[in-house]
């Protein structure tokens, strides 16, 4: 026990030596200070200013682009909105305009078809006064008229197509409408009255010459009844013998004229309000002169 005493107190008296030995030298204690306390160091603070200036100016750049494309888009947004707004305005003008568009389409086609109505017509009273003339240059009778219409198509029928031309082949024009078919009936004296007076109804503008043929020409009794002028008259005379008449029947159609087309003839022939209502057409440019 008192071996290991010893031994603590000569451990302690070499630590308090060695530490006294230590204080004895200051130049280590100054070494050790300096260490502990370094002098500042003066550094170059341009690159830091550099970076931060550099930083500065793109988060400035940033936030400019920024807000130039935020304007933009604000203004763009603005503009879309009116030219939607301009767009519907004129959208619905066009659909009015379109639908008076399709009103003048229909009415114009009314106007058309009420004039073709009227540039078609060869009034009776014209046909009959031009029949009378030629009648009576030709020297035949008239017992009857017969008139067919022509057959139209049905409503939404669609025409049948023209066929292709070949290689070299003109296109054929659309054929022209079909007109009224008239059948005369009468009798003449001879022969020659007849065709006199088929030759008459090719030349007169109011027929089509091209269809215009003798379909029947006969020779019959005369059915002329002679009457005596009173009862007290000789019964033993005998009574004269008539000369048998040619019955025919010619078949023609009216021309494909219009009525501007024969406003002469017309006006001629006594048909004044179609004359007045074909030139009051004219002028109104619903008929093309």
């Amino acid at each position: 026990m008192s071996r290991k005493l010893s031994t603590v107190n000569r451990q302690l008296i070499m630590y308090n030596l060695d530490i006294n030995f230590l204080n004895d030298r200051p130049d280590l204690l100054e070494r050790q200070v300096q260490r502990k306390v370094a002098p500042t160091q003066n550094l170059d603070q341009t690159p830091i200013l550099i970076g931060a200036g550099v930083a500065l100016a793109l988060n400035a750049l940033v936030a400019g682009a920024w807000f130039i494309f935020h304007q933009q888009n604000v203004d763009l947004t603005k503009e879309r909105d009116t030219l939607v707004t301009t767009l519907g305005q004129k959208t619905s003008e066009v659909e009015a305009l379109d639908k008076i568009n399709a009103e003048t389409d229909q009415a114009n086609k009314e106007a058309d078809a009420l004039a073709t109505v009227f540039n078609q017509i060869k009034p009776w009273s014209a046909l009959t006064v031009e029949l009378g003339e030629l009648m009576q240059v030709a020297g035949v009778k008239i017992l009857d008229i017969e008139q067919t219409e022509p057959q139209l198509p049905a409503p939404g029928a669609a025409p049948s197509p023209a066929p292709s031309p070949a290689d070299g082949q003109a296109v054929a024009s659309a054929p022209e409408p079909e007109t009224a078919q008239l059948k005369i009936s009468g009798v003449a004296n001879t022969f020659t009255q007849i065709n006199d007076f088929v030759l008459l109804l090719n030349q007169s503008s109011f027929f089509n010459s091209e269809k215009t043929k003798l379909i029947e020409a006969k020779l019959e009794e005369n059915s002329t009844q002679l009457v005596a002028k009173s009862e007290t008259a000789d019964s033993g005379m005998a009574k004269p013998q008539l000369q048998p008449v040619v019955k025919y029947t010619i078949e023609t159609y009216l021309s494909r004229a219009t009525a501007s087309e024969m406003l002469t003839e017309l006006q001629n022939n006594g048909a004044l309000g179609l004359v007045n209502r074909i030139k009051t057409l004219e002028e109104k440019g619903v008929i093309k002169k």
